[in-house]
């Protein structure tokens, strides 16, 4: 039995007998995607694209390699997190997508996840992010996408600053301990050459003169030291504190010690106590001296917290010399003589000192390389204002509806087909193995010359 075929003939026949059917529904479909399309409202998309330049700053806990793939890594890693985060979303929709006359949200986590489906984000390559917003407002669009861009690099600096001076603080705290066991061991030393004092050689005697004026350099910068930062302390508590008696007293006791503009803070608390004495509340004359004062308590904090910085690496200056001349002095014929356990210590605790000093300065360093972080989020396209819509694309749908129609149609036509039992060709009569008698024709009969 030969397989069934239709030829281009029939085709075309069924073409002609079933074209409304196939026409219709697609006139149909197409008709209701125009009118939806027209009914749409139209939707702005606004985008930027941010480049994250690669963190060199080293991270003291790790190796180079790992610490550059780490710093990068953490910001691509948590792009979405902070993005589609509840604080995110709720800090964006009270700022932009919602008015102050509107009534309070019942129902706050659908109207966030709503907000979070208008937010696409993706991720472009190994260092950069791309965020698009599409609203109904253009304008809005806009200045949402420059919302979380510069939320999300902000967020980024806070946690980051957050780590380094975590890391600072670990340090500093490790360091103070080992220092502490590290100066214990070569008081030892020094203690066991000066019993020895007597039989020592003029040279060595100079040595330990000069290692006693090194550790008296070394106790008067600590007892600075240890009073810039208590009365840096003291200044954290101002201006709030000026109004208090004991704030007061404590800018006294401030104004007495040997730090730098103490005798400004002197000059400037007699006035603001004259002033006060003639004067209360809020008069204007008593306002300005406590704005001046503020000025100049907050020029003080600055000051210490600059001189403690620059003077720290001082400190470090004398320990190696002080270092240095303990080495000398157990070269000596005597010191070598010394007992050998103490030695050791002494070996291994400044061993560990010394690379926690650089482990530390390169904390430090972390710390204050990451406050100007933010020059290593670069904007490549800043977000814009879009003048035409991006949604609907009403041609798209309006195709998109014909060519349904016409799907639906070419499967009604088929149905229809399928269910018509009309005779129309040999080939329909094969099922019921019946001979043909006769054609009848379609009534356009050729003429013969």
């Amino acid at each position: 039995m030969k397989p069934a075929q239709i030829t281009i003939r029939e085709i075309l026949s069924i073409y002609r007998r079933r074209k409304k059917i196939l026409y219709i529904p697609a006139l149909v479909i197409t008709v209701l995607s125009a009118g939806g399309a027209l009914m749409m409202s139209n939707k702005y998309e606004s985008a930027t694209t941010i480049l994250v330049q690669k963190d060199e700053i080293l991270n003291p806990l790790i190796s180079f390699q790992m610490a550059v793939a780490m710093a990068s890594e953490d910001r691509l890693r948590t792009f979405n997190e902070i993005i589609y985060s509840h604080t995110m979303m709720k800090k964006l929709g009270d700022s932009l997508f919602r008015r102050d006359d509107e009534a309070p949200i019942v129902d706050e986590q659908s109207a966030l996840e709503g907000l979070r489906k208008k937010i696409t984000t993706e991720r472009r390559g190994s260092d950069s992010f791309r965020i698009s917003i599409i609203d109904g407002d253009p304008v809005r669009a806009q200045a949402a996408v420059a919302m979380l861009a510069d939320q999300f690099i902000r967020t980024i600096l806070t946690v980051e600053g957050q780590r380094n001076d975590a890391t600072v603080q670990f340090f500093e705290e490790k360091l103070n301990e080992i220092k502490e066991k590290f100066e214990v061991s070569q008081q030892k030393i020094v203690t066991a050459v000066q019993s020895r004092m007597d039989v020592l050689p003029q040279d060595t005697r100079d040595l330990y003169a000069r290692l006693e004026n090194i550790q008296k350099q070394i106790a008067d910068f600590d007892s600075r030291m240890d009073l810039y930062k208590d009365k840096l302390e003291d200044l954290k508590l101002f201006p709030s504190a000026l109004q208090t008696e004991s704030g007061m007293q404590t800018l006294y006791e401030i104004q007495r010690a040997p730090i730098p503009f103490a005798d400004d803070l002197k000059i400037q608390l007699q006035k603001y106590d004259e002033i006060t004495r003639k004067y209360k509340g809020k008069y204007p004359e008593v306002l300005r001296t406590e704005a001046q004062l503020t000025d100049l308590l907050s020029r003080i904090q600055k000051a210490l917290e600059g001189e403690i910085t620059k003077q720290e690496p001082n400190r470090w200056d004398l320990e190696k010399k002080r270092a240095v001349l303990v080495e000398e002095l157990k070269q000596t014929a005597i010191s070598q003589r010394l007992d050998q356990g103490v030695e050791s210590d002494y070996g291994i605790y400044k061993k560990l000192y010394d690379e926690m000093k650089v482990k530390l300065e390169q904390a430090i360093t972390a710390r204050d390389l990451g406050k100007n972080a933010s020059n290593q989020f670069i904007i490549i396209d800043p977000p814009l204002a879009p003048m035409v819509p991006t949604q609907p694309n009403r041609p798209a749908v309006i195709l998109g509806g014909l060519a349904v129609g016409l799907f639906f149609g070419f499967l009604l036509v088929i149905f229809k087909e399928l269910l018509d039992t009309t005779i129309r060709s040999p080939r329909d009569i094969e099922g019921y193995h019946k001979p043909v008698i006769a054609f009848i024709t379609e009534g356009k009969e050729e003429r013969l010359n």
